[in-house]
């Protein structure tokens, strides 16, 4: 049984490969294609996992697709007539016919696909049951209470409950178009941003803010109602989608003109955004409060692209009841191929396959010594081999340059995780703005992760027990008497964003940080994504190279071979 899982949802295609039970690959179509939050079929993503794990596309027995078309069927739209005029379409209006006589709520579609080499049976799995599937079948839990919450998927735009094993357990869903990511994304465009893809700019502003000042009239746009909540419709447009922006002229009255693209933001805006941040963790944490009193879990897993928000994920233990918590490497859509795949093994194959807890999610291929000397030979790149790789990369770290490092398999989703990372002092009081101004091209208010070895985290963070950060998905207060010695990595309110680095999840880049302490006294390095603003992760050798001269980094180490300028 090979199994393809697939996202199509329009937000970061995506394919993921799973034979004999495991994940032996999954990319992004972005990876690929080079074009970023790349929303076309991930034909492109399904070629590159097959043939880089030595399985031929014929050989895929199941593939499961992380959204489930059939609740639009209730309401069928596409006629015979139609069809006729082009008969590619005949099949989908059977399925529109069909739905007329029974007018009964369509629960599922199944296809089959035969060719004359292979027979691809197609499954639909709910959008949001395939963000569950992400988070807590990777979790190591045997049960587990859950929030699931995004802009929108199929007709709804979450859903919450319990999970074990055997079943799923939902308590309710929330009907789009009350949606907490679109409540985000509102804000996100009201400041000038894109919604849908510059959230974490958003997050990272609301700390320059003072979130008392609009508190009360933002708190006012949503209720919370035990385990479901809504949104005062008046003040949104995302649902209605001939209209311009996601905000009504209601909300424009309210909290004055947005901002227009490239304005430099005020004190007004921070002090909204802050008071945004702080109305979606509360209503998170009221929802979440409210689940374990109907529940008394231990466990929580969240997942959906409103879960991106690291900042509100690290505060989730401290402000609500429930003592574990697993949110890993990819809640956005990304995600959702990976999702769908273990959704379609555990409960549809019935597999009931326990497994060990993903700390990471090194997924793509790794590239060999002989592959990466002919891309630089072929260009004419002058070049040298190391003896000893991580030692040389923390002098050049400590020596003030700044260094892409390339090694092993890629990560999957959107943050480097220490195989295709920029990394840097975070000691330097001007690093921050060196990076973002000669490096990555962007605002300069973004901060940067520190990425610090597991058995000194708590000696830089304020962590609650039991936690750990791996792919940099929460936010913590760095220690009070720490925070002047690493300007490069403390935000403007004394955070940051942790990733936790194992030994046993990444040896090399582990003993990178263990030899950058050795010189000079700290047990963590700046870490931020290999790729320039507008440019997606770097995958192949060719990527590297090519953004390491359009950008200001001062040394490329692919494995043990160094380039520098």
């Amino acid at each position: 049984m090979i199994i393809l899982g697939l996202n199509i949802s329009g937000f970061h295609s995506s394919a993921c490969l799973i034979s004999n039970g495991k994940i032996v690959r999954a990319t992004t179509e972005e990876r690929v294609t080079r074009v970023k939050q790349d929303k076309s079929f991930p034909s492109e993503a399904i070629e590159y996992c097959c043939s880089t794990s030595d399985i031929n596309e014929r050989d895929i027995t199941d593939i499961y697709i992380g959204w489930n078309p059939a609740s639009y069927y209730n309401k069928p739209s596409n006629s015979l007539g139609e069809a006729l005029k082009e008969r590619g379409k005949i099949p989908y209006a059977a399925l529109s016919e069909l739905a007329v006589i029974h007018p009964e709520e369509i629960t599922n579609i199944r296809q089959e696909l035969r060719t004359i080499n292979s027979k691809w049976k197609i499954h639909f799995v709910r959008h949001h049951l395939s963000h569950l599937s992400n988070a807590f079948l990777p979790s190591g839990f045997d049960e587990s209470d859950f929030f699931v919450a995004d802009g929108f998927g199929e007709n709804t735009s979450g859903t919450i409950g319990s999970v074990t094993l055997e079943k799923v357990s939902e308590l309710n869903t929330f009907r789009y178009p009350h949606s907490l990511g679109s409540f985000y994304s509102t804000f996100t465009e009201y400041l000038g941003f894109k919604p849908n893809g510059d959230e974490w700019k958003v997050m990272a502003l609301a700390s320059l803010g003072d979130p008392n000042t609009y508190y009360d009239l933002v708190k006012k746009l949503i209720k919370v109602d035990g385990t479901n909540f809504e949104l005062d419709l008046s003040y949104f447009e995302h649902y209605l989608f001939f209209t311009k922006n996601y905000y009504s002229q209601k909300l424009v009255q309210a909290f004055g003109e947005p901002a227009h693209p490239e304005e430099e933001l005020t004190s007004r805006h921070h002090d909204l955004v802050a008071s945004a941040q702080r109305v979606a963790e509360e209503t998170t944490f009221e929802i979440l409060r409210n689940l374990h009193r109907k529940t008394s879990g231990t466990n929580i897993v969240l997942s959906g692209g409103f879960f991106m928000n690291s900042v509100l994920n690290g505060k989730v233990l401290q402000e609500t009841p429930y003592e574990n918590i697993y949110i890993g490497g990819s809640p956005d859509d990304s995600g959702i191929a990976i999702g769908a795949a273990l959704h379609g093994l555990v409960y549809d194959k019935k597999e009931k396959k326990q497994f060990a807890r993903f700390n990471s999610n090194y997924f793509g291929r790794a590239y060999k010594k002989k592959e990466i000397t002919e891309e630089l030979d072929k260009r004419k790149v002058t070049y040298r081999t190391l003896e000893n790789a991580e030692a040389f990369a923390a002098a050049q770290i400590r020596e003030k340059k700044v260094v892409a490092w390339f090694q092993g398999a890629s990560e999957f989703g959107q943050r480097a995780l220490g195989n295709r990372s920029i990394l840097a002092d975070p000691t330097r009081k001007d690093i921050k703005d060196i990076i973002n101004s000669c490096v990555k091209y962007r605002e300069g208010f973004r901060p940067f992760a520190p990425a610090v070895i597991e058995e000194k985290q708590h000696d830089y963070f304020i962590i609650p027990k039991s936690q750990d950060s791996f792919f940099m998905e929460k936010v913590f207060m760095f220690r009070e008497e720490v925070r002047n010695l690493l300007p490069g990595v403390v935000h403007f309110d004394g955070s940051g964003r942790l990733q936790t680095v194992a030994k046993k999840e990444n040896e090399k880049f582990y003993k990178l940080i263990e030899e950058f302490e050795k010189l000079s006294g700290t047990p963590i390095v700046l870490n931020t994504s290999f790729n320039i603003n507008g440019m997606p992760l770097v995958e192949t050798p060719s990527d590297a190279i090519d953004c390491f001269y359009k950008s200001g980094i001062d040394c490329l180490i692919m494995e043990n071979i160094a380039v520098t300028k």
